[in-house]
């Protein structure tokens, strides 16, 4: 028999946790199928088609009108970032350094979407999504290479653990402490 390092207690709450959390999941996607299908027939109720009779290109027309492509997207960021924490808490993803590089990769392909989708639509002609789509990339790739650098676990010259950059440089700031304190 394997021993756990939690109680009967403290596992039952964890699940109790999974439980609701997942649910709470599935009715946020539940919600925001149901709610955006409504915005998207409302929007074709509304639509102008005489509109797409006067111009040449009638996908520009479509385009334009399509005004209920903005929340649906817009709210699938948020729908996208909820899942990604349940499944982060769900599968025990830790430390928090590595939760946030995820967290930071989902929102920057998300709204990137949601931004590619608005250039398309307001100025196809300039592809002004490349600027945010570069520069924030840049911003991800740094973040993660931070994690990767100062979170990652190495093996302890004097007690043979493994332990990251960061709690190794809190027990040599420890270590000083210790030392000014006993003098």
């Amino acid at each position: 028999m394997s021993e756990t390092p939690f109680s009967e207690d403290a596992l039952r709450d964890i699940a109790e946790k999974k439980v609701s959390y997942r649910r709470s999941v599935k009715i946020h996607w539940s919600v925001y199928l149901l709610v955006n299908a409504m915005i998207f027939v409302i929007n074709l109720f509304t639509m102008n088609f005489d509109l797409w009779l006067g111009l040449p290109d009638t996908s520009t027309a479509l385009l334009i009108q399509l005004w209920a492509i903005y929340p649906i997207l817009g709210w699938f960021i948020g729908a996208a970032v909820h899942t990604t924490v349940y499944l982060l808490y769900a599968n025990g993803v830790y430390p928090m350094a590595k939760r946030a590089v995820i967290l930071h990769f989902v929102a920057y392909l998300t709204v990137m979407l949601l931004l590619v989708v608005i250039n398309a639509i307001t100025y196809p002609a300039f592809f002004w999504v490349l600027f945010p789509l570069i520069f924030w990339g840049i911003g991800v790739i740094i973040h993660y290479i931070v994690y990767r650098v100062y979170f990652r676990g190495e093996i302890s010259k004097k007690t043979g653990e493994a332990k990251s950059r960061k709690e190794q440089a809190i027990e040599k700031e420890m270590e000083k402490m210790r030392k000014k304190m006993q003098k």
